[in-house]
């Protein structure tokens, strides 16, 4: 058995999947500074590191990737600008394999490819689904920390049913939203 992968990369396509330029903008507009973000999914365009190095390193960003030319594409990014590397972290994972112990608490937490990759088969080495790794997210919530969500993914309508059994059962509450992004919190 393989890790389950990504063979592939995503550049910037913003009509196609604008989540993480709402979400720069959602930390510009609001002057979000000395968080802890958790963000699945960097992109090879590496939009949210790339900002945080632009704006002096405002947060500490943890990204995570399944794709090796992203991860790639990270590296590339560092050795060009090594000052991006103090606060914008990628690790290659398949983020179905974290557990609470290695993860902090943190302050914003983007989930955008919720539903996307996990395969059942392919990922049976890993000890989380979709809705465990939701629930392990929100464990790992600071106590005013939210998780935000893409309206727009091509996986919405597998996420959608996890996150209103979340939202019955009172482990998580719509907040509101921001562009194509759901923005949640703990009760």
């Amino acid at each position: 058995m393989k890790l389950n992968y990504w063979p592939y990369s995503w550049g910037l396509d913003v009509k196609a999947c604008p989540c993480d330029v709402h979400f720069v903008e959602y930390l510009r507009e609001r002057g979000i500074r000395d968080r802890l973000i958790f963000h699945f999914g960097s992109g090879e365009h590496h939009v949210l590191g790339r900002m945080n190095a632009e704006q002096g390193g405002p947060n500490e960003i943890l990204a995570v990737t399944a794709s090796p030319r992203e991860h790639q594409a990270y590296v590339d990014f560092i050795i060009d600008d090594p000052a991006a590397a103090k606060r914008y972290k990628v690790m290659f994972v398949d983020i179905y394999t974290l557990t609470p112990r290695m993860l902090p608490r943190f302050d914003l937490v983007t989930l955008f490819h919720l539903g996307e990759f996990h395969d059942a088969q392919k990922s049976s080495y890993a000890p989380l689904d979709d809705r465990s790794l939701l629930r392990l997210f929100l464990s790992r919530l600071s106590d005013d920390g939210r998780v935000f969500l893409y309206s727009g993914s091509f996986a919405a309508a597998k996420a959608r049913p996890i996150v209103e059994e979340l939202v019955s059962r009172n482990e998580m509450v719509f907040e509101g939203e921001y562009k194509s992004l759901q923005i949640y919190r703990r009760p």
